[in-house]
Parts: C-alpha cells; structure tokens; sequence
C-alpha cells in the first residue's frame, strides 16, 4: 500500500470517527428536546388527570397495538440488511425534510395572504424540489456499495462507500431555502411600522428569519461538504451523521412551541390565531384582562376609499359629512365559540 492510500485512508478513519460523534450528539440532542416536550406532543390538554401515569402507559404500550405503517417503518430500520437500511435512512431523510420544508411553506401562505401568485408558486416550487431530490436520491440508493468488512473491521455496524454526486440530493432544498429566506426578508422590510401592532406577524418573521437562517445554513453547509470529496473529514460527516434533519426538525418543534406559547399568551386557540382573518387585523393589543383584545380599524386617506366616497356624497343633517379618519374600537373577550361577548 502506497503513502498517499495510506494518507487517504487514514483521512477516510477520521471522517468516519467524526460522523459517527456528530451521529450520537444529535441523536442525544433530538432525544433530549423529545423528552422535554414529552408532555406537550401526547396530550394537549393540561387539566386531564393523572397525566404523567397515562403518559408513561402510552409509551410503554404504544407497538402492542395492530399494526401500522409507523410500525412497520419502525421495524424495518432494525433489518439486518446494510444496504436496505442505508438506502431506507436516505429516503427517510428527503421525506421528513420534504415535511419540514411543507411547513415552512405554510408560513409563507400565511405571510402572504393576499399574495396568491406567491402562495400558489411556492407549493409549485416545493413539489419540483422534491420530485428532483427523491430521483436523485433513487440513483444513489441504487449505486451504494458495500465495503469489505475484513478490510474495514472498526466494530458493529454498516460499511459502505461514500455515493457519488451526494450533493445533487440538496441542490433543490439549497435553492427553495433561499427562496423562502428571501421572502421571508422581503415580509420583515415591507410594512415595518404595522408590525408594532401585529404581534401574530412579528412572531412568524422573527422566529421564521432566524429558523430559515438556520436552515439555509445547514443545507447549504451539507451542499458544499457533499462536494468535498477529496475531505473525507467533512464530506463523510455530511453524507452519515444525519445532522440536518436533526438541526431542522428541532429548530421546527421550537417554532411550533413558540406559536403555542403566544397563543396562551393571548388567550386564544392555536387554529384561529394563525387564522388569515386574524392576521389581516393590524391594529390590534392585548386588553387589560386575560383574553381580552382590543381591536382598531382605522381608515383615511386611501386606506379605504368606500368611506372616503361616503363622507363625500351623502349630506348629515344638511351638511358635508366630516372626512377625518374613521376609528372604531371593540373589545370584547373571544371564546371557544369564536363570539365575542
């Protein structure tokens, strides 16, 4: 064996001992925030009795019943198949990106409510990315080969040669990151004195900007180390230690626990506070008591020309009706029922 193998498979034993840590971490790390929310993901509802004893019954109970496709996914990682387990991580991996990225979108509608071109384009946008990364990733599950466990003898566990071309399966979420980040930036700049009074909008940009910041730079980090091949180090760690969906989906479950928070906070349901009408209100602060909102709508100039044409045409009591600004308040307290009373 020549020096310059030896160098290159001494660099290939690094990387591998690198992927293998930043495995375990983020396994440990995606574990930890699991457990931590435990209470919150099972049940929702925080007056049920005997919550903690019926939590530990659910997990402790949840594969004794009829079968399921969770199940059967479940078990199918336990195969002893190297090469079926390997190729079912890579699809697993697109997929529950794909899920994440959908999310995403869905923050995007509802920053765009009356944007219908750039609703419509970004579920177009989302359905090409992953029709390209899981095509990609088919030729690749097909090209895995396995290495020669004499040869590569470092304990248990699946041996097989770095694929070619890994970094066409993120190309596309690289580049429908960018958009989304792009927009996301283009909603934070536009219209920056109403955020003030839209606390549901402010929450999306702030947590969205710095969630898309995140994950722009984790997919684009595993881009570029897809391309080192010649960098075991780095390009071995990218393509086995499945740090971006770890990154991605923890960064998610922040936000999705982020939009509870304020919605306890208001004293308002999840579904009706990420509804387009509420966001559409502006104008409008928490009250003084719990679940109390106080609602303004505030029109002049051109802001709503239906009451600029009636305080122009229509006389009151012999008079020009006045045309300053037309400023209702209501506050009321909102209930399960979406009435106020």
């Amino acid at each position: 064996m020549s020096a310059l193998s030896k160098e290159a498979l001494m660099a290939s034993l690094e990387g591998l001992a690198i992927a293998r840590t930043v495995n375990t971490a983020c396994s440990v790390l995606a574990v930890y925030e699991w457990m931590i929310t435990l209470d919150q993901e099972v049940f929702a509802p925080l007056e049920m009795e005997h919550n903690e004893t019926m939590i530990i019954e659910q997990i402790e109970y949840f594969w004794t019943g009829k079968w399921s496709l969770e199940r059967i996914l479940f078990f199918c990682v336990w195969s002893h198949c190297c090469t079926s387990a390997v190729q079912f991580s890579f699809i697993a991996s697109i997929l529950a990106l794909g899920v994440i990225q959908a999310m995403l979108i869905l923050r995007i509608w509802y920053l765009f409510p009356d944007h219908q071109s750039i609703q419509y384009g970004m579920i177009i946008l989302w359905v090409c990315s992953m029709t390209i990364s899981l095509a990609y990733t088919g030729l690749i599950m097909k090209s895995l080969k396995l290495l020669d466990r004499k040869t590569f003898s470092l304990g248990p566990g699946c041996r097989v040669a770095r694929p070619v071309k890994f970094w066409r399966m993120f190309m596309p979420s690289l580049g429908l990151h960018t958009v989304l980040y792009i927009l996301t930036a283009m909603r934070a700049l536009r219209n920056r004195r109403l955020l003030m009074d839209a606390p549901v909008l402010k929450r999306l940009i702030r947590d969205g900007g710095l969630f898309f910041f995140v994950v722009f730079i984790s997919v684009g980090f595993t881009t570029l180390g897809s391309f080192l091949e010649h960098v075991p180090q780095i390009n071995i760690p990218v393509i086995f230690s499945n740090y971006l969906l770890a990154v991605t989906s923890i960064a998610m479950s922040r936000i999705m626990f982020s939009i509870h928070s304020l919605a306890s906070h208001l004293g308002s349901e999840t579904g009706w506070l990420l509804s387009n009408v509420e966001l559409r209100r502006v104008n409008w602060r928490k009250g003084a008591t719990e679940g109390e909102l106080i609602v303004e709508c505030t029109s002049s100039g051109q802001e709503d020309n239906r009451f600029d044409l009636e305080s122009t045409l229509h006389p009151y009591n012999g008079t020009v009706r006045s045309q300053s600004a037309l400023k209702v308040s209501r506050v009321g307290m909102y209930n399960d029922d979406t009435i106020w009373s």
